[in-house]
């Protein structure tokens, strides 16, 4: 894994607390379809992959916001990038802090 960003979207126009996870469950639920691998935190989700992949995913998770009827957002993004190397995942950084998540049961610190 070359690639790792993450990324909090954030609803410009919701009215409500509902609405705002309402669209973000839908921004959610195209990192899910992406197959890409992924963690979930209570402000940003991390996403780890190819570059293009994970570049290409942000256009979408901004379209899937947009098509969930969101017509102003703003994103922060950040991304770790290695070309032709390997990035510290996310098991590498927090894992040892949920060590009962079967998400994080494989250890790959290199």
């Amino acid at each position: 894994m070359e690639c790792a960003i993450a990324l909090q979207y954030l609803t410009m126009d919701s009215t409500s607390d509902a609405e705002t996870c309402r669209v973000v469950d839908e921004v959610i639920a195209a990192i899910d379809a992406s197959g890409l691998d992924y963690y979930v935190g209570p402000f940003e989700t991390t996403v780890e992959g190819d570059f293009d992949s994970c570049m290409a995913l942000l256009k979408t998770c901004l379209e899937a916001g947009a098509a969930a009827g969101c017509k102003e957002s703003a994103s922060y993004v950040k991304i770790s990038w290695r070309p032709g190397g390997r990035v510290m995942s996310t098991d590498d950084k927090i894992g040892k802090y949920h060590p009962t998540d079967s998400e994080f049961s494989v250890r790959n610190i290199a």
